[in-house]
């Protein structure tokens, strides 16, 4: 009797520990605390979100960056790089993407559509560019986890957008699938032990627009600016693809 109890509770211990969400999705850090963050401003897409950002401004006709954050996190991981592209040159914004941040809905409650339209946030954050004089000809993506594979989606349906940066991506997360053939310079970066992020970029790396950078040790998404050198190689990969 007392090995059928055991059982049963090992049972409902697999049960109740077992990951039940049908995509991938990386380990995250939690969600740093927006409190007193003000940001420069919001906007509305095209479905009704109301997406905050932070602008970068630069001077008139100056190439764009678009910035977008991994699951959890919000626009603020991105601002000492922002900061630093602005400082290179670049007109920059960074998003909340919705559920997220000081943007409207709970990502925790989405559904693989909710996460696919996340691609109209980017939208929003392109027209937003069009009243800062950045030239909307020569727009690049930077997207860590989530954030890359919506950057893909995105940058595959708008000639305007001359390359992107995946940071970490997947085949899919959260319903958000690398399903389409992009026809454009990107480069993927990615660490070793992150495993699902690694064979995703090798497999991306097939494609003969791409270009693949493979760390060690390096961690998930923007956690992989620990490399002193990934900043410059992203630079120069936009210097020379926007």
């Amino acid at each position: 009797m007392k090995r059928i109890l055991a059982f049963i509770f090992l049972l409902l211990l697999v049960s109740c520990t077992r990951d039940t969400s049908t995509t991938a999705t990386p380990p995250q850090p939690p969600l740093k605390p927006l409190t007193g963050v003000t940001p420069s401003g919001t906007t509305t897409t095209q479905d009704g979100h109301t997406i905050a950002y932070q602008l970068y401004p630069n001077k008139a006709g100056s190439p764009a960056v678009i910035l977008l954050h991994m699951l959890r996190r919000s626009r603020t991981d991105w601002d000492s790089v922002a900061k630093w592209l602005q400082k290179n040159g670049y007109t920059v914004i960074a998003i909340d993407l919705r559920g997220h941040g000081l943007s409207t809905g709970n990502f925790e409650k989405f559904t693989p559509e909710d996460f696919n339209k996340m691609t109209l946030d980017v939208a929003a954050a392109k027209g937003v560019l069009e009243n800062t004089g950045a030239d909307l000809k020569r727009i690049s993506i930077i997207g860590a986890s989530i954030g890359a594979n919506v950057a893909y989606k995105y940058a595959a349906t708008d000639t305007d957008v001359k390359t992107v940066v995946l940071l970490s991506p997947g085949l899919e997360y959260r319903g958000v699938k690398l399903t389409e053939k992009l026809s454009k310079p990107f480069l993927i970066v990615a660490s070793k032990e992150d495993e699902y992020s690694a064979q995703t970029a090798q497999e991306l790396s097939k494609n003969t627009y791409a270009k693949l950078i493979l760390y060690e040790n390096a961690g998930h998404g923007t956690n992989m600016f620990v490399k002193n050198e990934l900043a410059p190689s992203i630079l120069q990969w936009l210097k020379e693809h926007a």
